[in-house]
């Protein structure tokens, strides 16, 4: 087999055994395709059937293949260490894959250092900004601004990325025990607890819905359109943009934003920082550290701006 038909057999490994997600397993073949596509520039094949363009043996996917396609992304793409990043964990998987299934000895990917990114702290909103005051004073007697305030307690309140939530069955949400199943990442599942505002949502939401014609099903979805299809996450995210500039926040207003401020208060309240790591999902702990730092900043400023000796 070349080399296009071992990334088509991986990207099929990817979704019937590892069970990633469609979106994921886009994300891996857009960067593998790249890296062909940096194989054909540099074979300069211009010409031909593209079927035949393709065709590269296996014995390209090289480490002096890869690491001109990472100097190439670098240097003449000028793309962002994030970028680059994202396409070269593609190709170590990809490598990795290969080793696994007895196809080559080593991965060509694997020694190759990933990008450094730049240290950048997280946005989030303070505690009085998200204060139960700040909602009270907004209305949510209808079906969208009911959805708004139901996502707002499942990010803020229970840590939920926005794919999850518009993923999330009446089934998952176990009112009397006050938890509820997320399928994240990975389609692994995790338990998390959830606050009280948001069981009061479920039941306004839940009338609201009925109102309108549409009666809960226990195995449907929570958030269906009048249509009865599934919300897409572009209006999801603006549920939330369009809630958080009503309570008057200026800064960034996104999904990504309260699930930062959801790890970012519990861990100035003192959780337990492998805690959070299990709300949020995160498969490594030093994902979850980024969050100590925005703490450790915060502490940073108060003490410059207060202390006499500072």
């Amino acid at each position: 087999m070349n080399l296009s038909e071992y990334i088509q057999q991986f990207l099929v490994y990817l979704t019937a055994q590892r069970r990633f997600s469609p979106r994921t397993v886009e994300t891996y073949k857009k960067s593998l395709t790249k890296f062909l596509d940096f194989l054909d520039k540099d074979c300069s094949k211009t010409k031909g059937d593209p079927e035949q363009v393709r065709d590269f043996p296996l014995e390209s996917f090289s480490e002096a293949n890869v690491k001109g396609f990472v100097w190439n992304m670098k240097i003449q793409q000028k793309l962002a260490p994030t970028s680059i990043g994202e396409h070269l964990a593609a190709l170590k998987s990809f490598g990795k894959y290969l080793v696994r299934s007895f196809v080559v000895q080593s991965n060509p990917a694997g020694n190759i250092p990933m990008p450094k990114r730049p240290k950048r702290l997280v946005s989030f909103l303070g505690q009085k900004d998200l204060s139960e005051e700040k909602f009270d004073k907004i209305e949510s007697t209808t079906l969208p601004q009911s959805r708004a305030r139901l996502l707002l307690e499942l990010i803020y309140g229970s840590g939920l990325r926005i794919s999850e939530c518009q993923g999330l069955h009446w089934n998952q949400i176990q009112e009397s025990e006050h938890l509820v199943r997320v399928i994240g990442k990975g389609n692994k599942e995790r338990i998390v607890p959830v606050t009280e505002a948001l069981l009061q949502r479920i039941g306004e939401f839940k009338q609201l819905q009925i109102e309108a014609g549409h009666t809960p099903s226990s195995t449907g979805l929570v958030f269906l359109s009048d249509e009865g299809k599934p919300f897409s996450i572009r209006t999801l995210r603006n549920d939330i943009h369009d809630l958080l500039r009503e309570i008057g926040w200026e800064g960034k207003a996104s999904p990504h934003v309260l699930r930062h401020s959801f790890a970012t208060h519990l861990l100035e309240n003192g959780a337990e920082i492998m805690s959070v790591k299990e709300m949020l999902g995160h498969e490594s702990i030093s994902t979850t550290q980024v969050y100590t730092h925005v703490s450790a900043e915060r502490l940073r400023e108060a003490f410059k701006k207060t202390h006499p000796r500072a």
